[in-house]
This record gives C-alpha cells, sequence and structure tokens, in this order.
C-alpha cells in the first residue's frame, strides 16, 4: 500500500508542472497579439483562473442545467414547427385567384361596390429635366 501511494504521490508532483498554464505576453505595439515566448516590449498577462473549486462546480452545473433546457426548448420548438406544417399543409387560400379579379362573397356573387376593374399599378417616372441633364 505504501508502494501505491508513493508512486502516485510521484506521478502528481511531476505532472504538476504540466498542469499549470503557460505565461501569456501581450505583444505589439498595439498589444493584440499574444505569444506564450517573451517578446520586445511585452507584458506578461495574469491567465490563472481565480474562482474557488466551489465557484467552478456551480458554473458547471450552471452550465449543464442552460444545455439541458435550451436541448428542451429546441424539442418544443420542432414539435411546434410541426404542428404548424401539417396545419398550413390542409390549408386552403381563400380569396381571389389572381390580382385582378373581382372581390366575390363565399357564393360567388360580386360584392357591392367591388365591381370596378382594378387600378393600374403605379410607375414612377423620372422628372424631364432630371433626364435631359443627363
Amino acid at each position: 500500500m505504501t508502494r501505491a501511494t508513493l508512486l502516485l504521490s510521484l506521478a502528481l508532483l511531476t505532472a504538476a508542472p504540466a498542469l499549470a498554464a503557460p505565461p501569456i505576453y501581450r505583444c505589439g505595439a498595439d498589444g493584440r497579439t499574444y505569444s506564450q515566448v517573451p517578446c520586445p516590449e511585452g507584458q506578461l498577462i495574469e491567465a490563472s483562473d481565480p474562482r474557488t473549486a466551489a465557484q467552478r462546480a456551480e458554473a458547471k452545473r450552471f452550465a449543464d442545467a442552460e444545455r439541458k433546457r435550451a436541448a428542451e426548448l429546441e424539442r418544443e420548438r420542432k414539435a411546434a414547427e410541426k404542428v404548424a406544417e401539417k396545419s398550413a399543409a390542409g390549408a386552403v387560400a381563400v380569396g381571389p385567384a389572381t390580382p385582378d379579379a373581382p372581390a366575390t362573397t363565399s357564393a360567388g356573387k360580386p360584392r357591392a361596390g367591388k365591381d370596378k376593374p382594378a387600378e393600374k399599378d403605379f410607375i414612377a417616372v423620372a422628372p424631364k429635366a432630371a433626364a435631359a441633364a443627363r
């Protein structure tokens, strides 16, 4: 048992430096370049996580709960889309078949005051003065 404990302790001690975060340097005149290698006029940046183990665990639990809620909302959205798609597939269009057709009642008779032909669409025309200046 003591030999296993000794080997485990030795393994942890040798692995600890490998787990430590490498130093990070902010480089360049504008400070937009980052490097693990020291650079001229570079500034060492503190990149360690200042949170406690309890805070990290709470953040992980919160992120997991958010992920589950997002998956649940996605399932609900997809189910609602399927229902809407099925109801839209059976829908029948109501109204004139073309924009030029006269409006009618459900019995097929023309509506009162709607028997006039449709007016033409508005067409924009450039003023003559502007066209002549070109």
